[in-house]
This record gives structure tokens, sequence and C-alpha cells, in this order.
């Protein structure tokens, strides 16, 4: 594999080795926060950056909520790294224009990640595989609430935490779950379900920001607003709609099932024939392919495969994670495409069309 300075906690364990929730993806949780003493990063004079750079990054080595940690300054990471980082913990933000005074800490478990310098003085960012959403909340407010009796935070009672965007302020909790869907979005169910189900407070993209054309037939459900709102409002309004959405993606599934549906097991066939016999793959085409593959497995309508393989499949397609797993040193898209469709044929080895 491409070597990388990265944690091996990160590069070499993939995130789905437990048993995870295969409709409910993942989440990613974020929360930033600035210090009431300092301007926001960006007004800070490159003496205060270092400075705050610092003091963070000291009391984040030293708390006992977080295991293990391991600190890179932001100009001694590659491209490679930034990306591999970016798409491991599902943040929304390249990281590709970050500099000095700027970093990045990270833990032994691979799924908190701490950006500080960057938009705000600290972004605490958690990504869970477990669908356990309180959890994982409780683990960034344990390391917030630590991290606030040391040092305050700028608040004020009128707006909450204060962020570089206004938009952020209140909470300044972002929180984002990846819902596998493709039996609502194939059955064309998906607006439908949307509409009787998602709360007004919530928003449901696509990976690229859309619902018009999806990727993976993953969805991302987002809360809009973190002013006006408790953490606990804004967990309750997203886990209530995210059981609700998975309630409706098992039952089209089980009529899926029953009815033998050629449509659908067309399109997986179709997928099958793509994946197992193309020279080259880009990451659209590739991830839209999976998704069905994944889809005909949970309907028994392809065996010889684990769902989990091709969760894992999914997840390591993309650039930076490919690059690290077949040992390829550059980011170079069309070589990485003939390097994908060799890795897809490999995980489907065994694939058995029923």
């Amino acid at each position: 594999m491409t070597e990388l300075k990265l944690p091996s906690h990160i590069s070499d364990h993939p995130p789905f080795e437990g048993e995870p929730n295969r409709i409910w993806l993942s989440s990613s949780l974020t929360l930033q926060r600035n210090l009431a003493r300092y301007k926001f990063p960006s007004k800070l004079s490159p003496v205060e950056m270092k400075t705050v750079l610092n003091m963070i990054k000291s009391f984040l080595e030293q708390s006992t909520e977080i295991k293990g940690t391991t600190f890179f300054s932001a100009d001694k990471l590659g491209t490679f790294e930034k990306e591999f980082l970016f798409e491991h913990f599902l943040c929304a933000d390249s990281f590709q224009n970050t500099v000095a005074d700027q970093g990045f800490l990270v833990d032994d478990s691979g799924k908190f990640l701490a950006l500080l310098n960057l938009k705000n003085h600290l972004q605490l960012h958690f990504v869970d595989f477990s669908s356990d959403l309180e959890k994982a909340w409780s683990l960034l407010s344990k390391i917030e609430t630590a991290f606030g009796k040391e040092l305050a935070f700028a608040f004020l009672p009128k707006f909450g935490y204060l962020t570089s965007d206004k938009a952020d302020c209140g909470t300044a909790l972002r929180i984002a779950l990846y819902l596998h869907l493709p039996a609502l979005i194939h059955s064309s169910q998906l607006k439908e379900a949307l509409a009787k189900q998602k709360d007004e407070d919530l928003v449901a993209i696509g990976l690229e920001g859309s619902l018009d054309e999806l990727v993976g037939d993953i969805i991302v459900l987002k809360n809009q607003y973190t002013l006006g709102l408790s953490e606990e409002t804004i967990l309750h309004q997203l886990q209530t709609t995210a059981l609700k959405l998975i309630a409706s993606e098992k039952t089209m599934r089980n009529h899926l099932k029953e009815d033998g549906s050629t449509v659908i097991k067309d399109l997986v066939g179709r997928a099958y024939g793509l994946l197992a016999h193309s020279y080259q793959l880009q990451t659209k085409e590739a991830l839209n392919a999976l998704s069905l593959i994944k889809l005909g497995i949970e309907l028994e309508w392809i065996k010889g495969l684990e769902a989990k393989k091709i969760d894992h499949t999914i997840f390591h397609c993309r650039r930076a994670h490919l690059a690290h797993a077949i040992n390829e040193n550059m980011l170079d898209n069309n070589n990485l495409n003939l390097k994908r469709a060799a890795f897809v044929h490999k995980a489907l080895e065994g694939a058995i069309l029923v």
C-alpha cells in the first residue's frame, strides 16, 4: 500500500469491520467552537495563529476523553493525506488549501478528527458507522465540555456559540446521516417518502448536493439550522426521520422481494455486468453500480457475496482510499479508473446472479 503518515487505525482498518446497519451507513457529527479571547482565524496575525494552535493542540493531547492522539501540521501533509482525511471522515469541505499554523489531530480509533485554525479555532468531528447517534454525540459533548472548562468559548446569549459563518451559530452542531435507499429511489418512491416523513428543520440531499442526480443511492439527511434548536432536538429530529425512512425502505425491499420485480432485477443484473466486465470505472459509476449490487444481495438476487464486502468496496473505491489500497503513488484519474475496475472485479469474485 502507498505509505501514509496517518495512524494505522485510520489507514488499515475499514470502518465496516463490525456489523453496521445495512441502510443507515454512517453518521458525521461536527461541532465548531472559537476562543473568546481571539478573533476568527482569518483575522489572526501569524503570531496569534501559532499561539491559538499550540493552546488547542496542547489541551487535546492531554485530554482524557480522547485516546491516542496524533497531530499533523497542515503544511506537513501532502495532497494525498489531506484527501484521505477528507474521504475517511466524510467531511463537507476540502483541506487542500490549508497552510502553516493550521492542523489536524486524529485519535487511534479512526473516528475522531479535530481541525485547528481552519474556518474556526476548533472543529470537533466524529464519524460513526454503528448508527449509534447518541453515543457519538456523547463523546463530542464530553470533549467540548472539558475544553470549555479550561478555555472560554465565544458565546452570546442571543446567538449562542459564535462562528465565522453566522449560519452555524447557536449550537454550532452539524450532523449528517448517510442513508442507503435504493429500493425507494429505483421504485420512484423517494420524494413521496421524504414529503411524508422528513421534518421541516431537516434537509435531504445527495452526495453531490442535489436530489436530482444521486450517487450510490445515498441520501444525506442533515439539520438545516443550528440557531434556535437545542442539541437534543436536532438529534431527536434526525434520528426520528432516519428511522421512518429506514422503515419505508425495508417495506419497499420486502415488496420487491415478494413481487420479484423484473425492472429492478434487471438493473441489478446490468450493474453486475458493468462492474464485472469494465476495463475502467469512474468513481460515480462504480458507486451507482455497487449500490445495486448491495441491494441485490439484500434481496437474495445475488449469492456468494457478503453485503459487508460491498460496503468496504464502496468506501475504498474513492480516489485516495483506492490509491492507498493498490499502492498507487499518484492520484491520476485515468490510471485510477483502470485500477478501480480491477479492484471491483476482485471484490465481486464468487458472485452468482439467481
